[in-house]
């Protein structure tokens, strides 16, 4: 187990894009991770300005950049790692919490076997910058079902939606990356199957 998070690790800096060379105020941005898009806005009370929206005399800022739609896997196994700043561990922690309770509250079936295969684990150890690696490992996953994090807590929270959509995109430093996994070998000596 401890060679594979080692492994996880390594593949996860490589996976992720360098956060090198990008300034403070870029990476404190909270943008949406991979496969992920940011909910609808709900208009807010008393006629405040949306979020997102300039205040007179400011230019609009550029979109974020395109993003998969989906978070569908299609394989024997999934993993998508999140690349988490360490003073955000404790918010991203309290967002799983909710996923996992969104799942658990579901009438949906599918969402319960979602449950039964989703696994989150943390890496021990910091990488660069202090940050830490989290993985979402599936195994096996509820093949061609949407595993976006904004899909489950919406059908759940839709009203607190919006506020655990912003606590979550502003944990990470590096936007998501995902792996569909096809086993190629099994080492236990009580496999019966064959790999694919």
């Amino acid at each position: 187990m401890r060679v594979l998070a080692h492994s996880v690790f390594v593949l996860t800096l490589v996976a992720a894009p360098a956060a090198a060379g990008q300034s403070n105020a870029a990476q404190s941005q909270a943008r949406p991770p991979a496969g992920q898009s940011l909910p609808p806005v709900q208009p807010p009370a008393g006629g405040a300005a949306q979020p997102g929206t300039p205040a007179a005399g400011q230019t609009a800022a550029s979109p974020p950049p395109a993003v998969p739609a989906s978070r569908k896997f299609t394989s024997d196994a999934g993993v998508i790692f999140n690349v988490i700043k360490p003073d955000k561990t404790a918010d991203f922690e309290t967002v799983m919490a909710r996923v996992k309770e969104a799942l658990s509250k579901s009438d949906n079936p599918k969402r319960k076997q979602m449950a039964l295969s989703w696994r989150v684990f943390k890496g021990l150890e910091s990488g660069p910058g202090g940050n830490y690696v989290y993985l979402f490992w599936f195994d096996p996953p509820v093949k061609d079902e949407d595993y976006q994090i904004t899909t489950i807590l919406g059908e759940a929270f839709p009203n607190e939606l919006q506020d655990l959509w912003a606590k979550f995109t502003q944990c990470f430093a590096n936007p998501q990356a995902m792996l569909n996994l096809q086993q190629v070998a099994n080492m236990s000596p009580n496999a019966t199957t064959t790999p694919k």
